[in-house]
């Protein structure tokens, strides 16, 4: 009897010479027979290329092949080819969490990859990403009325509302339209969403029961920081 496929991850190639961004990401299965996460890695990435496979998320569910059809019927939009999918904004794995989260699926701990070349790309990306964030927040201070205390964090540009206690986080997008999560807004959750809404803004509760808006320019969401801070 063959063993049911019990492993979805999410691939992507790298250029290790670091010379081309390569935007698609491969959501596939595995988990039947002796085809580990790992051996499936190496199949994919056995030859001598400077285009190397990495796994960049993976989840244990009890039936990954209906999993992954639903996956690839509402990523249908963005099919490249086969189980490839354009992921310009880099953030298919962060749309997928909520969802995996939903259903029960049991995150799987990637280990970090032994291969020099991986490394150093990973680092770089690390890198282009801080310094890119770095900018983002010197710009958003410079929108700001009233000066609010800021950091940069691995989870982005930070702002701290002292009149109402919040603290705003903003999700960087390589488009420019980024995500806002409103930290410890879960118990006003009601109120604030009717408020923003009211404010033609649409609101999402998030896992940890905090407001969430999507999309929005660092000019808009300033705005609405500013807004929440001064009415609400």
């Amino acid at each position: 009897m063959k063993t049911k496929q019990s492993i979805i991850y999410v691939m992507r190639h790298i250029d290790i010479g670091g010379h081309i961004d390569i935007p698609y990401k491969k959501v596939g299965i595995t988990g039947a027979g002796n085809a580990t996460l790992d051996s499936r890695l190496q199949q994919i990435s056995n030859t001598k290329s400077p285009i190397k496979a990495q796994c960049v998320a993976a989840w244990e569910y009890r039936d990954a092949k209906k999993l992954e059809d639903a996956l690839h019927l509402l990523l249908e939009d963005s099919r490249v080819e086969g189980e490839w999918f354009y992921d310009k904004e880099d953030s298919l794995v962060t749309r997928m969490h909520p969802i995996m989260e939903l259903i029960g699926a049991k995150e799987i701990q990637i280990k970090e990859s032994d291969d020099v070349y991986t490394k150093s790309i990973m680092q770089k990306e690390d890198k282009a990403r801080e310094q890119s964030e770095h900018i983002l927040l010197g710009e958003m201070i410079g929108l700001f009325n009233n000066s609010l205390r800021s950091s940069s964090r691995k989870a982005g540009p930070t702002f701290f509302g002292a009149k109402q206690e919040l603290t705003y986080y903003v999700a960087a997008r390589k488009s420019g339209n980024h995500n806002l999560s409103i930290g410890r807004s879960k118990n006003i959750y009601m109120e604030l969403s009717k408020f923003l809404e009211s404010k033609g803004f649409d609101v999402e509760q998030g896992k940890k029961g905090t407001a969430i808006i999507f999309g929005k320019t660092s000019k808009i969401i300033v705005e609405i920081i500013e807004m929440i801070e001064d009415e609400f």
